[in-house]
């Protein structure tokens, strides 16, 4: 069982005036050692940026580079990357010679490494605590500059993964918080499908009896044939619906804003 709560003891937490000095590179000897034996949670973002990145479909994404678990308190599901069976195994993006293959697009967990982040709902409000991982054979903290929580966030690119993996995390807690019954939770599969699966939600919104029951039309139906990211919140959206987070006028309202997206990077 894997849960999003993660508050290590045996690590650093980090506040916002804490400094760290980290760098990795190529020339270190352990350079690539922590792709080796990830346990790497998938967000919604990292699952859209990856499938699109290798050019294939969500499902086929799903099928063959992740594993599909039950988050222990929400009865969710989440999707862990599937590590390479084959010798030297690890993540199936590593390449001996080149390193990460997908860095560009890398998931959230890898830019924020060596940072890890736990998540908890406060009085309705999702707060994050960082903590500083050291692993015992990491060599990157003898190099490098000093970093800042906010100026190691901002270096690895992750304002847009934050913004995109938000309702994700916000959604598992609220569902966590009302203490589902054992089994997975009413409604799992379709918060799969619509944060996750998003080539197949596509279908469902726009080939479905779903367009005309929420008129998905005209400009809203453009922007979400063509903005796997609008369409990424609208899945949050829906998902909030078919859990009983939301109610019906709330989803209507959020289908007539994403005619005009915000801009996503």
């Amino acid at each position: 069982m894997v849960n999003i709560y993660t508050h290590p003891e045996n690590h650093q937490r980090l506040e916002p005036d804490n400094t760290f000095r980290f760098q990795c590179h190529s020339g270190l000897a352990c350079f690539n050692e922590c792709c080796r034996q990830p346990t790497l949670i998938l967000k919604p973002y990292d699952i859209l940026r990856l499938r699109r990145r290798l050019g294939i479909t969500s499902t086929a994404f799903l099928a063959r580079y992740t594993v599909r678990i039950m988050e222990e308190t929400s009865r969710l599901p989440l999707r862990l990357l599937a590590l390479r069976e084959e010798e030297p195994g690890g993540c199936p993006f590593l390449d001996a010679a080149c390193g990460c293959t997908v860095y560009e697009d890398r998931p959230a967990a890898c830019r924020l490494f060596p940072v890890i982040q736990g998540s908890s709902l406060t009085e309705g409000t999702v707060k994050a605590a960082y903590f500083l991982k050291k692993l015992d054979f990491c060599q990157g903290f003898a190099h490098g500059p000093q970093w800042t929580l906010e100026q190691w966030r901002a270096d690895q690119g992750l304002l847009p993964y934050d913004e995109l993996n938000h309702e994700w995390v916000a959604i598992l807690l609220e569902q966590g918080a009302r203490q589902p019954t054992p089994g997975a939770s009413p409604g799992a599969n379709i918060f799969e499908l619509a944060i996750s699966d998003l080539d197949a939600f596509r279908r469902f919104v726009l080939e479905s009896a779903f367009a005309s029951t929420h008129g998905i039309q005209g400009a809203v139906a453009d922007v979400l044939r063509q903005n796997d990211e609008t369409l990424l919140r609208l899945g949050y959206a829906y998902a909030r619906l078919v859990l009983g987070l939301t109610d019906t006028p709330q989803f209507q309202a959020a289908v007539r804003s994403l005619a005009s997206p915000p801009r996503d990077s």
